[in-house]
């Protein structure tokens, strides 16, 4: 069996090598974030740019997990990125399922309001204040409920469902089915592609947000990871200003904690559960970001 060959022109060598090039400045942070998180501060300081690890020392992430004030951040964030994504696609499903059913009297008010937020804030003060009169501040559930509905999100789940059959529903109703039981037995099964986009788009704010930490939670307790990430990359510089700081030096009182080193290992720990998650989402994903999006 005859190869087929393939022809390169001066276009689609600038081209690829203009990919590797970006590709390479994409990864190089993270690179040089981990092998400064595993790097001897001696070989660090005989060196102007780090770059082929000599040794391996992972003191930096024995600290890291060692520490009970990081571990109960991790906690956080966990259950804030699991129960908030959860309570997130369940509101995003119902309220798109809803707004694409056309019948509906008064969708298109609702629809209406519903993206306003997209281009109008309420304000600060008026967020807080309402967030203080429910009574949650400094509750776990300020980092989920307050922003459980992402109107961007609910626009390209809506435009998914506009774009499906409508003899399924039809079919499905002569049955004898109602709504529900077409949402859940019909139209999320065949929506699997965009409700997995969605998420890990829901997953990935939820793990990366700080925000909301920073205005209702004063608890150090209930700090998330990247709040403690924040606090570690402001203030790390004096740790004994830190809160982090203090919890790693109270723990580690006999042991030398080289700060840069720490930092690193604290960011890489804080990226690569989230970036876990990719691999198992992939395959939905680039199908799945292209479906309801064009479509007003």
């Amino acid at each position: 069996m005859r190869t087929k060959k393939i022809k390169w022109n001066p276009f689609d060598i600038a081209n690829s090598l203009l990919m590797v090039l970006l590709a390479i400045l994409t990864v190089f942070p993270f690179y040089y974030m981990l092998i400064i998180s595993i790097a001897d501060y001696a070989d660090i300081r005989k060196q102007l740019i780090y770059l082929i690890p000599k040794s391996l020392n992972f003191s930096s992430y024995k600290i890291v997990m060692e520490t009970s004030y990081f571990l109960n951040s991790f906690y956080i964030s966990v259950i804030v990125t699991v129960v908030g994504t959860i309570v997130s696609m369940l509101v995003t499903i119902a309220a798109a399922y809803a707004l694409s059913k056309k019948g509906i009297p008064g969708w298109r008010p609702i629809y209406t309001a519903a993206i306003i937020p997209l281009f109008f804030s309420g304000g600060l003060i008026p967020y807080y204040l309402t967030v203080k009169a429910v009574g949650m501040i400094n509750d776990i559930s300020v980092m989920i409920i307050p922003t459980a509905l992402a109107p961007f999100y609910l626009i390209i789940l809506k435009n998914f469902f506009d774009d499906l059959p409508e003899s399924l529903e039809e079919s499905a109703k002569i049955d004898g089915a109602n709504d529900i039981y077409i949402l859940y037995k019909i139209v999320i099964p065949i929506s699997t592609p965009a409700i997995a986009t969605i998420s890990l788009f829901y997953a990935v704010d939820r793990w990366n947000d700080y925000y909301s930490a920073v205005l209702f939670i004063s608890n150090q307790k209930l700090y998330p990871l990247q709040m403690v990430l924040r606090e570690v990359l402001m203030n790390f510089e004096m740790l004994k200003g830190s809160v982090v700081g203090s919890a790693i030096i109270e723990q580690n009182k006999n042991s030398y904690v080289y700060t840069q080193s720490l930092k690193m290992a604290i960011v890489v720990v804080a990226t690569v559960p989230i970036l876990l998650v990719y691999p198992f989402v992939q395959k939905y994903f680039n199908k799945g970001i292209m479906l309801g999006a064009v479509k007003e």
